[in-house]
């Protein structure tokens, strides 16, 4: 591969300092353009299909080692996906063993059935499990939801994946008290599946390819948990419904997300208390701060309201519109609050008006993109998830 390497950082220096970095970089970019080739032959490919077999001594122990040396697993204990618990795995679905599922970025490894049964396996997915294991990485490896760039980011991003619909209670996934913790094994297996697939398939690894500053145990399982559907207050959607399916739909929705912001608000005894709370916490630099932020202003955001929180809206006759609407119309900050580089022009773009430093920039171009989903159970206590650059949320439905 040709490259032309040049010094980290980019952000936070001076714009000339950029301009001479690149100025004094094109000679490199010019011969990289004009004089390489390959030195050496590429080997050829393996075939995707099937999957390689290994026979391997040692105790369980001595094998998930080996496993992790070998790069093939993130660092926690796997179960060995010997053939009879691949074929078992491949017995909760209906796709064919064969089938190409995707290619991972960013290294861009080919995902068939077979090894997203094999990422299961060491898992210790149940074959139940396997549906949403591949419909979450047929969402993730949409171009929409971006996630070579989220991969491969300095920032600490992970998979948020939301499930919706019968196969909820089906398959035991946990909703309501602590959905996205500890002590739930559908939740824990399916989202260290998925995120086994991104580390060894996709090549998703630090300190490279994966650049993250400090990343998170997200890392290894991500956010996932199925919406509180049956705490929903009355004339409230569920969130797939929201999005255009059936709610005898079984549907999984991903998006490529930074740590939430949570909203701790036992006190607010109205609804107005209520806003004035969440106008307080959150501000539109949360979206991944300062220029970038300028990039997910189109983009939709997801907030995990907790029941408790929603009842209080519901008993004033508000519905998630509502709630949206006036989250959209009092979160704001001035555009003095966002640090020079930021190219305001770019913001004046999006949101269509002349700015000055006065000028309230709000958390998203319209109330529409700003998503809710009941999340989890009795406690006050919300969640605001902010989109990676680029990553919009992308909706699968689940096929047995």
């Amino acid at each position: 591969m040709s490259l032309v390497v040049f010094p980290h950082p980019m952000g936070m220096i001076p714009l000339e300092n950029i301009r001479k970095m690149t100025t004094d970089g094109f000679p490199a970019i010019l011969k990289a353009a004009t004089d390489w080739t390959p030195k050496a032959e590429l080997p050829n490919p393996k075939s995707e299909y099937p999957a390689e077999r290994l026979t391997i001594n040692g105790t369980a122990r001595e094998i998930s080692r080996m496993f992790f040396e070998q790069g093939w697993s993130m660092g926690l204990p796997i179960i060995p996906p010997t053939c009879d618990r691949v074929s078992e795995m491949l017995k909760g679905t209906s796709r064919k063993p064969d089938e190409i599922i995707g290619v991972v970025p960013p290294r861009m490894g080919v995902l068939t059935v077979e090894l997203a049964a094999v990422h299961a396996a060491m898992a210790d997915c149940d074959p139940v499990y396997m549906p949403v294991v591949i419909a979450a990485m047929e969402a993730l490896l949409t171009p929409e939801s971006n996630w070579r760039a989220a991969g491969t980011t300095t920032g600490t991003t992970a998979v948020l994946t939301l499930v919706n619909g019968p196969i909820v209670e089906e398959i035991g996934l946990a909703c309501r008290q602590g959905a996205a913790g500890k002590g739930h094994h559908a939740n824990a297996a399916i989202g260290y599946a998925i995120n086994s697939i991104i580390y060894t398939v996709g090549g998703s690894k630090p300190p490279a390819i994966d650049k993250g500053t400090l990343s998170a145990p997200s890392d290894f399982t991500g956010w996932i948990f199925g919406e509180n559907e049956k705490a929903l207050p009355d004339g409230w959607n569920p969130y797939h419904v929201d999005r255009g399916f059936q709610k005898s739909d079984s549907v999984v929705t991903v998006m490529a997300t930074y740590p939430p912001v949570e909203n701790i608000d036992h006190w607010s005894s109205d609804t107005a208390e209520q806003m004035s709370w969440w106008a307080h916490l959150l501000s539109p630099l949360m979206n991944v701060g300062g220029p970038c932020a300028t990039m997910t202003l189109g983009q939709p955001i997801i907030i995990g309201l907790s029941p408790e929180h929603a009842q209080m809206m519901a008993a004033a006759g508000w519905t998630k519109s509502t709630f949206a609407r006036a989250l959209w119309e009092q979160v704001r900050i001035p555009l003095s609050a966002w640090p020079k580089g930021c190219a305001s022009t770019i913001l004046e773009q999006k949101l269509g008006q002349k700015l000055t430093a006065e000028s309230m920039i709000p958390l998203t171009l319209s109330p529409e993109l700003l998503e809710v989903v009941l999340a989890g159970g009795s406690g006050k206590h919300s969640h605001y998830f902010a989109p990676f650059p680029g990553a919009v949320r992308v909706s699968k439905l689940i096929k047995k």
